[in-house]
Formats: structure tokens, sequence, C-alpha cells
């Protein structure tokens, strides 16, 4: 669980459950799938499609700076030496898809031509 605590306070943030309890359940439920990244583009929720360009985080759009690239280019590094990354973290409310983790992981394997990665995905 140690891995979901940011899809945990993120889904809490985003008022997807009404207590701490109820999200931490959820994830503990969560399905893990191969999502396809091409559904990145429109089918996911609180993630910016620009994330997948050639320049994912452009200077202005760089919350945490040059963390933000940093953190692209571990996991670029990773799906290089492994093939893969850690699962991203989706919460899934009826149709709707919201991206709750792993945005710098969609970039970089955007980056590195994946066509699916690892997820979970949490039903709200």
């Amino acid at each position: 669980m140690n891995e979901s605590i940011d899809s945990i306070q993120t889904s809490m943030a985003l008022g997807l459950f009404n207590t701490k309890k109820q999200a931490i359940n959820a994830h503990k439920k969560a399905t893990r799938v191969l999502f396809p990244l091409e559904y990145s583009n429109n089918f996911l929720d609180n993630f910016k499609s620009v994330r997948l360009s050639s320049v994912p985080y452009p200077t202005k759009d760089r919350q945490r700076g040059q963390a933000d690239l940093d953190s692209v280019e571990f996991h670029r590094r990773k799906i290089r030496e492994t093939g893969t990354t850690e699962p991203i973290w989706i919460a899934q409310k009826g149709t709707l898809h919201i991206l709750l983790d792993g945005a710098h992981r969609l970039a970089a394997a955007a980056r590195e031509n994946m066509k699916q990665l690892p997820a979970y995905i949490v039903k709200v």
C-alpha cells in the first residue's frame, strides 16, 4: 500500500471519497491492468495531454521546476533498463477516468514509445 499513498491523498483532495478509510479500502480493492497509452490523450481526466509531447513540461508549466523533468528522465531510464515502470493509479467513476498518480510515468512512457503501461484502477 505504500506506493498508493499519493493516490489516496489525491483521491481525497479531489473529493472522490468522503473519508480516508473509504479511499484506503477502495485502493486495496484496485484492479491491476495494462492501460493503453493512446487513451491518455482524451480519456484521462486530471492529466494534461501536452505531457505526452516531445516537451512534456514546458518552462511555463513546471509546478516543481526542474524536479518535473528529472522525474520524467528517471522513469525513462527505468523503462529502458527494465521495459516497464511502476503502475500508475486511475480512479474510475462511471465512465470517467481520473489520473490519481503517475503523470511523470505517463510522460516517460510516451517518450519511450510504450503502447501500454501498468495501472491500478480504483472504483469510486
